[in-house]
Parts: C-alpha cells; structure tokens; sequence
C-alpha cells in the first residue's frame, strides 16, 4: 500500500456544509494552506437536494495527522468570512429610489391612460 492511501485510512471530520459550493470553497482555502481535504456526499446532496438534512450535508474531512492544522485553518476560515468585506454602515439609498420611481412612476401614472377607456383614434 502505498504512503498516500495510508494517510487516507483514517480520516476525521471536520466541518459539515449546506452546500457543495461552500464546501469546495472550504476545501480549496484548507488545500491552498497545505492541508488535501476530502469531500464526502457532495453528489448525493447536489442530486437529492431535499434530503441535505437527512445525510447530514456535504462533510469535510481531512487525514487525522492533519486534523489539529486544519481545525486551526478551519477556524480562521470561518472568522474571514463572518468579519468579511461587508460595509461598516448600510447604504442608505431610499430617498433617491423613492424619488426617481416618482419621476418616473408619476407621468405614467398619469398620462399613460386612456381618457374613455378604449384605444385612442
């Protein structure tokens, strides 16, 4: 048996997923970092959507000499995206679409409509 297959015998796992895109985002951050990470039940989830819940999600799992790293990896994954490029405050952009749908709205609120309620002439 060969070094590599050995490493894979025993695989522990480390982070489940909805979704097979949040998974593979995952693994390639582990994989990008020196961890080879494996996803388990990603065509299942992806051809039997309803039943996500019932097998657990996609599952993560990585060779159990590398879990600690990966956890750690896992981790600092995770708070990059909760802390991520968000905006510290919110757009406040309703007064200028309030107005331009008035502009806008308004004329054909008003003049789009036929007086005697059929076609015009």
């Amino acid at each position: 048996m060969s070094e590599a297959a050995a490493n894979w015998e025993i695989m522990k796992l480390l982070a489940t997923f909805p979704s097979s895109e949040e998974a593979h985002l995952c693994r390639a951050f582990l994989e990008s970092r020196g961890v080879e990470a494996v996803l388990l039940d990603e065509h299942i989830t992806q051809m039997f959507w309803h039943y996500t819940q019932a097998f657990g999600g996609v599952r993560l799992v990585v060779a159990e000499e590398d879990w600690d790293t990966a956890a750690e990896l896992y981790g600092e994954y995770m708070a990059a995206l909760r802390d991520g490029p968000f905006p510290v405050e919110p757009v406040r952009a309703w007064p200028l679409v309030v107005l331009a749908s008035l502009c806008v709205g308004l004329p054909l609120l008003l003049f789009g409509r036929h007086r005697n309620g059929g076609p015009r002439p």
